[in-house]
């Protein structure tokens, strides 16, 4: 089953209805289609303020690091009904392409005449509360797809989980003292004197004590190894050299050496660090209410729902819904960059990233989207909804399905 948003004649957002209800709606020349993924109808008239039903729509939010769900659920006086639900897909290359832009800019203040250092002019790099751009890039997502749900539908209320992470206490494997809260985790220049003292000043590898030792992260930290001392062990520089390009081959026996571990941080760390931001974007929007996760599990579990992101998103809604209700289309969301590398703006009517559907010869069918267009042959690129890869596919075979407009809804 899924919904249809509804708007009157003067854009006053109304009820959901199904979209059954909304095609009879359309074919009667009652209402105009005004989108179709998700679908959203106009009225042609205007419905009095008195006949606009008050029942209260409220919206649930799984917070996560990859992937986000939300769920829109309507009070009805017989029984509550979840009307949408989604999981939004995050973006995870931002460190990496600000690192590579990093690299341009740096290319081409050193091949110019002499300017002044412009860091300490920046402002947005020294002011207080500021989040890493990747952290607030996936937070801003988020408030990017509520905010334009919003424009189709009431949100009375909104429900968030609260994320609750001891970094502190993933890192040292056990919950810390008070005190030790207060002392730095991060060694930083002693780190690799804390880690040498630890190995008694010998390579871990061959035993060698009469030279200068070499810390090694035993996962790399372009594979995301952490700084923390269970990922270090002390190595000479000739056996250092050897496992140098090639760590996952030595992690295993590294970790059993120094009994350490590998640790992940990353995702917590842009949970954490992101949901204070997010909490007070949304308290703009509509008041929020805070859950925990382990009233979403419990409740889950209550009512012999699958686990995913959007359905704890419609158990986060302090509404009782029926297990059966649950079972709508699932929304997968995808929030895209507004600068696009496109080299061609159309071929044929198709232009890149529109939503379309491929139609092979044995009548297979694809759902995709078009990352790249091929003029001199007529053919283009191709991603399915699945994340598989299509290249070179003839234009001829394709049935537009929705033009791209910044956020894709599949």
């Amino acid at each position: 089953m899924t919904h249809c948003f509804v708007l009157d004649a003067q854009g006053n957002k109304l009820s959901p209805t199904r979209e059954n209800r909304a095609w009879y709606l359309i074919r009667k020349q009652r209402a105009t289609l005004k989108r179709k993924f998700p679908m959203v109808i106009q009225l042609k008239r205007e419905i009095p303020e008195s006949e606009i039903d008050s029942s209260s729509i409220q919206l649930g939010i799984d917070d996560g690091s990859k992937l986000v769900g939300i769920a829109l659920v309507q009070e009805c006086k017989a029984k509550n009904k979840p009307v949408f639900k989604g999981t939004i897909e995050l973006r995870t290359d931002i460190k990496e392409k600000i690192a590579v832009r990093r690299g341009y800019r740096r290319y081409r203040r050193q091949h110019k005449k002499y300017r002044p250092a412009r860091f300490d002019n920046r402002s947005s790099s020294k002011r207080e509360g500021r989040i890493p751009p990747s952290v607030k890039h996936k937070k801003d997502s988020i408030l990017r797809v509520i905010n334009q749900l919003h424009k189709w539908i009431r949100i009375d209320r909104i429900f968030l989980e609260d994320v609750l992470i001891d970094i502190r206490a993933l890192e040292k494997g056990y919950k810390p003292y008070k005190w030790e809260y207060q002392k730095s985790s991060r060694l930083d220049e002693n780190i690799r004197k804390a880690v040498v003292l630890r190995d008694h000043n010998t390579c871990q590898d061959c035993g060698i004590t009469n030279t200068r030792m070499e810390v090694h992260h035993i996962t790399p930290r372009r594979l995301n190894g952490s700084d923390s001392i269970h990922n270090l062990i002390t190595l000479c520089s000739t056996c250092h050299g050897k496992v140098t390009g090639n760590e996952l081959n030595h992690c295993k026996r590294f970790y059993q050496k120094v009994k350490g571990r590998k640790i992940l941080f990353s995702d917590a760390m842009h949970v954490m660090q992101g949901k204070t931001y997010l909490q007070n974007e949304l308290k703009e929007i509509s008041p929020i209410s805070l859950t925990t996760g382990g009233d979403t599990a419990n409740k889950r579990i209550d009512w012999g729902l699958e686990k995913t992101h959007a359905n704890d998103a419609i158990v986060i809604c302090h509404s009782i819904v029926w297990p059966e209700q649950c079972e709508i289309k699932n929304w997968v969301i995808k929030p895209m960059r507004k600068h696009s590398n496109k080299k061609i703006e159309s071929v044929n009517g198709f232009h890149h990233r529109d939503f379309v559907k491929y139609t092979k010869r044995n009548k297979e069918r694809y759902l995709a989207y078009i990352t790249a267009l091929y003029p001199e042959k007529n053919q283009c690129n191709l991603t399915t909804i699945e994340g598989k890869i299509l290249k070179r596919y003839g234009l001829s075979r394709l049935t537009l399905l929705w033009r791209f407009n910044k956020i894709y809804w599949l």
